[in-house]
């Protein structure tokens, strides 16, 4: 090779990996070609693969083991060839005997921020960092170059993050397919445990205002995975209801419905209701919209309607606090 011709590696860097159609002989993959080809990378390479090294994704930024991959195909099976035989990668790596890594650290990823910038600055490679704390060397350069959360100052790893984990709102922790049969029952409990049918903000994720759908993610479906289940009905969401049973929300709101919905609110917490309160499961009135219509806000509708009298919305409180009731 003459001085300052470019190397392999950095050629097919530069080129743009182009996926080819049905490459190699169609239907040549099975769990056990798949199976020795992992083995076979393994010995080549000295280590097994990673699912991205499998791939195509983002070959500007692709690793030598990736590289290697688009370099050679279609020698090897893709990521979504293994996952759609084994179901996961994971799987696939225990099903060839391999060391899977695991993704459940006992410290925080705080923790093993300031671990790799300690040993770091003792000397550490990132290599031996990586091996310390069971991690990828991409990991540990994320550690090294991690951020602060722009909104709560935490730590930020993940170099494509724009805000933490806990900012960006909860994610599931198990990964959930939704059938009409599982919404029917998942509707059911929620009218089990509130005596009313979710609304739809009741199941719409909200970062900024979580509530119930958030603190028990993925115990409820989304009011968007529901409507798309049903997209075959021209209102998705009444056509869920329905078909699990429960009579939808929809309904006229005299001032005197508004005005038990407020005495209800105020029984159960002592309190007028605010605007917050109104996508939570304690609120059973009108909604945002229509108090705003009507009254400009709930505020303005309490003041304008107040709570009903007497026994039904005397609420328990302690003696010496003041009644918010007039």
């Amino acid at each position: 090779m003459s001085v300052g011709a470019p190397s392999v590696d950095h050629a097919v860097a530069r080129r743009a990996y182009t996926p080819r159609r049905h490459p190699g002989v169609r239907g040549r993959w099975d769990r056990a070609s798949i199976v020795q080809a992992l083995l076979t990378w393994t010995t080549e390479t000295g280590r097994s693969p990673r699912r991205r090294d499998w791939t195509g994704e983002r070959p500007s930024e692709a690793s030598p083991a990736q590289r290697k991959w688009m370099r050679e195909h279609p020698r090897w099976p893709s990521a979504s060839c293994v996952s759609r035989h084994f179901g996961a990668w994971s799987t696939a790596l225990q099903a060839a005997q391999l060391p899977v890594r695991s993704l459940v650290f006992e410290t925080s990823a705080e923790q093993r921020v300031w671990t790799s910038r300690r040993l770091a600055v003792s000397g550490w490679t990132q290599r031996a960092i990586a091996d310390a704390l069971g991690v990828s060397v991409s990991s540990v350069r994320n550690y090294l170059n991690a951020r602060r959360c722009p909104r709560c100052g935490g730590v930020l790893p993940s170099p494509r993050a724009e805000v933490c984990r806990p900012c960006h709102g909860p994610a599931p922790t198990v990964p959930r397919s939704w059938t009409r049969p599982a919404v029917r029952e998942a509707i059911g409990q929620w009218f089990a445990e509130y005596g009313r049918g979710p609304s739809y903000r009741d199941w719409t994720p909200s970062p900024a205002r979580p509530g119930r759908w958030e603190a028990e993610n993925p115990r409820w479906p989304s009011a968007a995975t529901v409507c798309d289940l049903y997209a075959d009905h021209e209102q998705p969401w009444t056509a869920a209801l329905l078909d699990a049973g429960v009579p939808p929300r929809f309904r006229r709101w005299s001032d005197d419905a508004i005005r038990q919905a407020l005495a209800a609110f105020w029984a159960q917490t002592g309190r007028p209701p605010e605007a917050d309160d109104l996508r939570t499961p304690a609120w059973n009135g009108p909604s945002a919209a229509t108090l705003g219509r009507r009254f400009g806000g709930v505020e303005a509708a309490w003041h304008q309607l107040g709570p009903v009298s007497g026994a039904e919305a005397a609420p328990t409180h302690q003696a010496g606090e003041p009644m918010v009731c007039r």
